[in-house]
C-alpha cells in the first residue's frame, strides 16, 4: 500500500515511568512521537488526524500525548521563567497568546489539583495585553475532548483507569443541565469532556464556505451527486418554516464575543480533540461549523473512518485543523477535487501527499518491522444469505414492482432530482421489507407517549392539520438526513426520526438542532403521524384507521415471523449449546462453503449461511446484534423474550445513564448473553470486548458504519476469536447494496493509498439508483 509504505514513521517515544498505568504498545509509542512532533512544529498545522483503525487504542495514545506534553511543560517551568517558557512565537489561532500558557498551568499534583499559583497572574497579564477584546475575558484552559454522548463516560473511565494515581489529571464532564456557566471554572481542569451537541449549541458557527453555491452547481461534475445529496436536502431544511426562509445564510452569531456564546466559546483551549471526528464530515452542518469556531492552539481529529461518502468529507477536517491552503474551499476544489475528477489515479496520489503531512493511519493489517501492528484474535465474517418465507417473498415482490414502476415514472418525466426524498423512501421500504414487512407498515409505531397525545388535543385544529400535512410529505429527517424511521414532527415544524429527536429531548440542551431554530424540545411538543391523525379524525367524528390496502391482520398473525429473526434465534441457540460443555452439538455446526482470504490478514470471509463460531474456552459466548431500525429491535425483543434469552438493549431513545448501565451489565453479568443495539447509537466508541459474536441484521450504505459496529468487539482487549454474521435476503435489494458497499471501499482505499483501483464512489448517483431499482 503506497501510503502505508511512505507514511509510516518509525521513531518511538517512551512515556516517562509512573504516568500511565498500562504500557504503550509499539504502534502507540510511534503515534505518541508523531503527535508530539506535530504539536511542537508550526508547519503545516499544529495537530493532525490520527486515523488508526477502530480498536487500535487512539484514546490511550491521546491520553499519553496529554501526559507527555504536561510532563515536558513541568520540566520547562522548573528550569526557566514562565515568561521565557511562554514566549514561543507559534503561528496558530487567535488565542495563541493565551493558549500557550496552558502547558505550564495544567501541571497538577497527585491529587489532580493545579499547582504553581504564580501562573494565574501571568495568564491574566498576558490576556490583558491582547489586541482582541474578547481575549480579555477568555481564560486559558487545558484539553477539550469533544465526543458523541454515548462515549463521554467511557473517556472518563479511561482517563481514570489508564493514568496512575501519581499523575492523576483533573477531569470535568461538561454535560447536563447543571453544568457550569463560569469559563474560569473550565480553566481549572486539565481535561474537559463534552459532546458535539453541546458544542453545536454553545459555540458560534463559522460561516458557510464561499464556494458553497458553486459547489452545489458543479457537485455532479466532481462526482458528488449534490443534486441529490446536498442541495435537495438543504432545500427541505431551509424551507421548513417561513421564518427560516426570510433569514440570510450567514449566521449573526459568528463572533465569539456575542452574548449568545456559551461557556465553551469563552475559553482559550490549549488543545481540542474531536473523537469520532467523522461527525463533522459534512462541512455545511451546524456541528462542523461550530467545531471550527472553537478557539484552540492544537487541534486533533480522531477517526477510524475519516472518509465515508466523498472526498469532500476531508475538507471539513482541513478547515477545522486550519490546514492551509486546503482549509480554503476554492483551493481544496482546485488542488484536490478537480485533479481527482480529471485523472483519478494521479489525483489520488496528490491527495495522499496532502494527507501524508497531517494524517497517521494504521490498519489492523499494517506491518511494523515485518510484524503485525497488533496481535488480535482472528475475525471471521459470515455472509448469511437467508431465504424469505412465501408470505414475505410475495409481500416484497409487490412492493418492489410498485417501486420500480414509480421510479420509471420519475425517470421518464425527468424529475429524479425533485423526487430524491421519495426515491430514498422507496429504497428504505424495500430494505425494511427484507427485515420484516411490519416495518414497512407499522401500526404500533406511536412511541411518543401520553404527554404528546394530550398536547396534540390542546392544539388548534388548523395547527394539527398543518403538522399532519407536513409530516405526510415524505421528507428527510433533519438530523440523520435519511427518510425518518418512526417519523415525528416538532411544534416548530421540523421532522425527525423519533430516535434522532430523542437524543436532543434526553440530552444536553433540549433545543431543536435545525439551524437558527432554537425552539425548546420536550415530549409534549413532538407528535407522531398516528397521534395527529387520531386527533384530526376525532375532529371530524370519524375513525382514525388509515389503511392503504395492507391487511392489518397479516401482521397480527402469530404464525407470521421474520426469516431473519428466526435465523438469529437459531444462531443464539447454537451458541448457547456450544457454551454448554455437555451439549452433544458442540463443534458440529453446518457450514455450506469454504472461506476465502481478503487483504486484512486477520479477517476471513465465509459466503452463504454459516452458524459456525470459533469454539471458546473462556466461558459463555456473548453476542451483539445490530439493526439500524429500532422497530426491528422491538420485534427482535419479542422473540428473545419468547425464547427466554436474557438480553440488554441500547438505542438513541435511552438516557446516557440507561445506556451506561446496559453496557456495564452486558459486560459484567454472565447471565446476560445478548445486547441488541441500534446502529446509530452503538457504532461509535463503545468498548464491548465481552462479546465475541456480532450479528448485523441489515446492511447500511457505508460499510465503514458496519466496520465501526464490528469493532466494538474486535479491538485491543479482545482475547477470543470474533465471528461476524452479516444477514442478507437472497434476490433482493440487499444483494445490490453489497455491491455498492464494495464500491465505497475502493474509493476510501484509493484516497488512503491502500489500493490503486482509482475508482471513486460517492453518495447515491443516478446510476446507483437505477442499479438499486434494477431499471
Amino acid at each position: 500500500a503506497a501510503l502505508q509504505d511512505l507514511n509510516q514513521p518509525k521513531s518511538e517515544v517512551e512515556l516517562p515511568a509512573g504516568l500511565l498505568s498500562v504500557p504503550l504498545m509499539k504502534h502507540q509509542k510511534i503515534a505518541l512521537a508523531w503527535m508530539f512532533q506535530k504539536e511542537t512544529r508550526s508547519s503545516p498545522c499544529l495537530g493532525g488526524i490520527l486515523a488508526d483503525d477502530q480498536g487500535l487504542g487512539k484514546t490511550v495514545s491521546t491520553i499519553a500525548l496529554i501526559l507527555k506534553q504536561m510532563h515536558e511543560a513541568k520540566l520547562k517551568s522548573q528550569n526557566i521563567s514562565n515568561q521565557e517558557a511562554e514566549a514561543l512565537d507559534l503561528d496558530a489561532d487567535d488565542e495563541s497568546e493565551i493558549a500557550n500558557q496552558k502547558p505550564e498551568s495544567s501541571a497538577s499534583n497527585g491529587n489532580g489539583v493545579s499547582v504553581n499559583s504564580g501562573r494565574k497572574k501571568a495568564k491574566e497579564e498576558e490576556a490583558s495585553t491582547s489586541t482582541q477584546k474578547f481575549n480579555r475575558k477568555r481564560p486559558a484552559a487545558g484539553t477539550l475532548i469533544v465526543c458523541p454522548a454515548s462515549v463521554v463516560r467511557q473517556w472518563a473511565r479511561e482517563l481514570d483507569e489508564k493514568v496512575t494515581d501519581e499523575a492523576k489529571l483533573s477531569v470535568l464532564i461538561y454535560h447536563g443541565g447543571n453544568r457550569t456557566k463560569d469559563p474560569n471554572e473550565l480553566a481549572k481542569y486539565d481535561v474537559v469532556m463534552t459532546t458535539y451537541a453541546i458544542v453545536s449549541n454553545e459555540v458560534p458557527k463559522q460561516p458557510l464556505v464561499d464556494d458553497d453555491e458553486n459547489d452545489e452547481k458543479s457537485g455532479e461534475r466532481y462526482g458528488l451527486s449534490s443534486g441529490f445529496s446536498t442541495s435537495k436536502k438543504r432545500k427541505i431544511e431551509m424551507g421548513a418554516t417561513k421564518k427560516i426562509k426570510k433569514r440570510g445564510k450567514k449566521n449573526a452569531d459568528d463572533s465569539s464575543s456575542g452574548p449568545d456564546s456559551g461557556t465553551l466559546a469563552k475559553v482559550g483551549w490549549f488543545r481540542v480533540v474531536l473523537d469520532e471526528a467523522q461527525t463533522i464530515k459534512n462541512h455545511r452542518t451546524q456541528v462542523a461549523r461550530a467545531c471550527c469556531g472553537l478557539r484552540a492552539k492544537m487541534r486533533w481529529c480522531l477517526s477510524g473512518t475519516p472518509m465515508q461518502n466523498t472526498i469532500d468529507d476531508l475538507y471539513s477536517y482541513f478547515r477545522f485543523l486550519k490546514y492551509d491552503p486546503y482549509a480554503v474551499y476554492k483551493s481544496f476544489c482546485h488542488t484536490i477535487k478537480g485533479p481527482i475528477t480529471r485523472n483519478s489515479l494521479h489525483g489520488y496520489k496528490k491527495l495522499q501527499a496532502v494527507l501524508r503531512a497531517i494524517m497517521l493511519r494504521r490498519t489492523k493489517g499494517t506491518l511494523l518491522d515485518g510484524q503485525p501492528i497488533i496481535n488480535l484474535p482472528p475475525k471471521t465474517i459470515n455472509l448469511s444469505k437467508v431465504d424469505f418465507s412465501e408470505e414475505e417473498r410475495s409481500f416484497y415482490r409487490k412492493l418492489e414492482t410498485d417501486s420500480q414502476s414509480q421510479f420509471k415514472k420519475y425517470a421518464a418525466a425527468g424529475t429524479l432530482n425533485q423526487n430524491y426524498a421519495n426515491i430514498l423512501l422507496m429504497l428504505l421500504r424495500l430494505r425494511q421489507a427484507c427485515d420484516h414487512p411490519e416495518l414497512v407498515k407499522r401500526y404500533s409505531s406511536d412511541s411518543v407517549g401520553k404527554e404528546s397525545e394530550e398536547a396534540a388535543k390542546r392544539l388548534p385544529r388548523e395547527a394539527r392539520v398543518n403538522l399532519l400535512n407536513r409530516l405526510e410529505s415524505s421528507p428527510i429527517c433533519c438530523e440523520c438526513k435519511d427518510p425518518p424511521e418512526d417519523p415525528v414532527i416538532t411544534l416548530c415544524g421540523h421532522i425527525f426520526c423519533y430516535q434522532c429527536v430523542s437524543e436532543f429531548i434526553n440530552g444536553d440542551e433540549n433545543m431543536c438542532p435545525v439551524p437558527r431554530c432554537r425552539e425548546e424540545l420536550a415530549h409534549d411538543v413532538v407528535f407522531s403521524e398516528s397521534t395527529l391523525r387520531s386527533c384530526v379524525a376525532d375532529d371530524l367524528g370519524g375513525s382514525s384507521s388509515h389503511d392503504k390496502g395492507l391487511d392489518k391482520a397479516f401482521f397480527q398473525n402469530d404464525e407470521f415471523s421474520s426469516s431473519k429473526i428466526k435465523a438469529v434465534i437459531d444462531i443464539l441457540r447454537s451458541l448457547s449449546n456450544r457454551s454448554n460443555p455437555n451439549s452433544a452439538q458442540h463443534d458440529q455446526m453446518p457450514s455450506s462453503s469454504m472461506p476465502y482470504d481478503i487483504d486484512d490478514n486477520d479477517v476471513t470471509i465465509v459466503e452463504q449461511m454459516s452458524l459456525r463460531s470459533t469454539p471458546s474456552n473462556r466461558g459463555s459466548i456473548k453476542t451483539i446484534i445490530f439493526s439500524q431500525w429500532t422497530g426491528m429491535l422491538d420485534l427482535l425483543e419479542l422473540s428473545l423474550n419468547e425464547n427466554t434469552i436474557e438480553f440488554r438493549r441500547l438505542d438513541g431513545t435511552m438516557s446516557l445513564n440507561a445506556r451506561d448501565r446496559a453496557v456495564k451489565e452486558f459486560n459484567n453479568d454472565p447471565d446476560v448473553k445478548v445486547m441488541i443495539m441500534s446502529l446509530k447509537a452503538g457504532n461509535l466508541g463503545l468498548n464491548m470486548v465481552a462479546a465475541c459474536h456480532v450479528i448485523l441484521l441489515d446492511l447500511w450504505w457505508n460499510p465503514t458504519t458496519e466496520d465501526q459496529a464490528i469493532d466494538r468487539a474486535h479491538r485491543i482487549g479482545q482475547t477470543r476469536p470474533v465471528t461476524v454474521t452479516r444477514m442478507t435476503i437472497k434476490d433482493t435489494v440487499e444483494d445490490r447494496i453489497l455491491a455498492l458497499q464494495e464500491k465505497k471501499r475502493i474509493m476510501v482505499a484509493s484516497a488512503f493509498g491502500e489500493d490503486h483501483g482509482g475508482s471513486s464512489a460517492t453518495r447515491l448517483t443516478v446510476d446507483d439508483l437505477k442499479y438499486l431499482f434494477q431499471v
